[in-house]
């Protein structure tokens, strides 16, 4: 069970007078070397309150001042030392069933019932960013985390740790077909055994969950932009905001244990047709699912829904002749330009669902024709890419393009369909309790593939959208945080 729960009882001690230095054995146990200013100090009590409470791992957020254990009981109150503040948070009442002196008796059950640990000592403040204070990136130390302004940063996975694995992610090229070496490597770092792998699609976790989180491996081609780095408290590179940083989240999330289904595949950046998904839910490991949270590049905010995205091959055919003698032809290109004039003046069509606004537009991406600069061309074609909103289906998107379009010879290429914002289901409740931001998807993402199965599914991602398919991609490690964040409360 991952910390955060929602009404935690918190019991605070204070240490003000003793320096604390907590060190990592080889063997990964914890130990205490506790100081005063003048000599040792060898209490029992203090050896029992910090070991069961750390080795019981707990969530540790560091603040200013104090130290602090999330059980409220006054005999706690016997150590002082200038520490940062160090709080617990638990879910049941604490089970202390005795005094304070013989602490020493009971088993560590009765200490705390604290939330697992899932991270490592993070950098502190008065460190620079990169360098960590303590056993940064050893699986099941102690996790710290600054609490800033107006914000409590309680992570159970330090961003650097995330930043790093998004990097990680970043440094495996994987184009679309060519997905293979970053497959590798999420079934190298997910624990114990897989639901599903089929060589294109990778499904892991607690077979019954209500909740899947999904997201693809693949990227556009490389721009330059490998190998990525770290700079600017950002993560740079292919992939970084599309998706990796989101797929980062996820694989954090699962070595934490975080119950949930989770879906890794390839080819998203390519045709609908190409897609591994449909084999993944005729499989039936995802049956049972009630929601799907898509890690799409959203800054960090709930993208509702989706646009549908139908590319075609719009054609328009003429005579060829001589260009000296035009008049004895019919120039398919002047056919083309008059066909599509009509798509220049076309204003966007704003449809509202649920309270949000999405624009279907229909846009020329491309355009081909002539074979000789001294000849008439007789045939000229345009590329069309037309985004339609929710509840307009797929074969109604293809009538309504046909409208548009009426001169023409119009051949679909591939169609993907929309999805409606799902608003409705009790779980994007709980998820909106804690993202109260929401926006239509003025985009096509896989949600659309989760709703036809009947799945509702929303698109929540650490990706910065403004930097998604750049040349500078790159993401916030911030973003990282907050949703990490974000899914463990979620998930818990």
């Amino acid at each position: 069970m991952l910390p955060h729960p929602p009404h935690p009882r918190e019991v605070v001690f204070e240490l003000r007078e003793l320096d604390l230095e907590l060190s990592l054995g080889t063997d990964g146990v914890l130990g205490e070397d506790v100081q005063d200013q003048l000599r040792a100090v060898d209490d029992p009590r203090l050896e029992r309150v910090l070991e069961r409470a750390l080795l019981g791992r707990a969530e540790l957020v560091v603040d200013d001042q104090d130290l602090c254990l999330g059980v409220a009981v006054d005999l706690f109150e016997l150590l002082e030392l200038p520490l940062a503040d160090v709080r617990a948070r638990i879910g049941e009442p604490p089970v202390l069933d005795d005094a304070a002196d013989r602490l020493d008796l009971r088993g560590p059950r009765q200490l705390l019932e604290l939330g697992e640990l899932v991270g490592t000592v993070g950098s502190l403040r008065e460190h620079c960013d990169e360098e960590p204070t303590l056993g940064l990136g050893r699986p099941g130390a102690i996790g710290l985390s600054h609490r800033h302004p107006a914000v409590i940063m309680t992570p159970a996975m330090p961003i650097s740790d995330l930043a790093a694995r998004t990097l990680q992610l970043v440094d495996v090229p994987s184009e679309s077909r060519r997905e293979q070496p970053a497959m590798e490597l999420v079934r190298s770092l997910l624990p114990g055994e897989l639901l599903y792998d089929d060589g294109e699609a990778i499904i892991w976790g607690d077979a019954a969950a209500p909740v899947a989180l999904a997201g693809h491996l693949d990227t556009i081609p490389a721009q330059e932009n490998l190998p990525g780095r770290i700079a600017g408290s950002a993560v740079h590179g292919l992939g970084a905001s599309d998706m990796k940083g989101g797929v980062a989240v996820m694989l954090e999330l699962a070595r934490a244990e975080a119950p949930a289904r989770y879906v890794f595949f390839t080819r998203e950046e390519v045709a609908l047709e190409e897609s591994p998904l449909p084999a993944v839910f005729e499989s039936g490991v995802l049956a049972g699912t009630e929601l799907a949270v898509v890690l799409e590049p959203t800054d960090a905010i709930l993208h509702a829904g989706c646009l549908g995205n139908l590319q075609a091959r719009v054609e328009f055919h003429g005579e060829s002749a001589h260009s000296a003698r035009p008049w004895t032809g019919r120039n398919a290109i002047h056919l083309l330009a008059e066909g599509l004039a009509p798509l220049a003046r076309l204003e966007p069509l704003e449809v509202e669902l649920d309270g949000l606004v999405f624009r279907e537009v229909l846009s020329a991406v491309g355009v081909e024709g002539g074979i000789a600069q001294n000849v008439v061309p007789a045939l000229a074609s345009a590329e069309l890419n037309f985004r339609f909103a929710p509840g307009r289906s797929r074969d109604e998107a293809e009538a309504r393009l046909r409208e548009l379009v009426p001169d023409g010879e119009l051949h679909v290429l591939h169609n993907s369909p929309s999805a409606p914002p799902a608003l409705g289901n009790p779980l994007v409740d709980r998820l909106r309790a804690l993202v109260p931001d929401v926006a239509p998807k003025q985009a096509w993402t896989p949600v659309a593939q989760f709703a036809e199965q009947g799945i509702d599914a929303i698109n929540y991602g650490p990706g910065a959208t403004a930097y998604a398919h750049r040349q500078d991609e790159q993401i916030p490690i911030a973003n990282l945080h907050a949703v990490y964040d974000t899914l463990a409360r979620f998930l818990s």
